[in-house]
């Protein structure tokens, strides 16, 4: 009977999150104009961007959504 080799392997990161939840702070005015920001997965940011913006604003909302992040390919070194 052969004895079984068990090998101690070093791991540096087990799991790649694979989603991401990104928000986005929408502006209307009177006549139906959008204003937007870019996303950010800031929370807080959106917050202050719509409170700043609701002075020139009629709306504002803040959208979150769920991204599904792309598999980048790291480099081996």
């Amino acid at each position: 009977m052969n004895d079984i080799e068990i090998k101690k392997v070093e791991v540096k990161e087990l799991v790649v999150p694979s989603k991401r939840t990104l928000y986005l702070c929408v502006c209307w005015n009177s006549n139906g104009t959008m204003f937007t920001n870019g996303p950010s997965e800031d929370k807080k940011y959106q917050e202050n961007y719509a409170i700043s913006m609701s002075n020139h604003c009629e709306h504002t909302c803040i959208y979150s959504f769920e991204i599904d992040l792309p598999n980048f390919k790291q480099p081996k070194q």
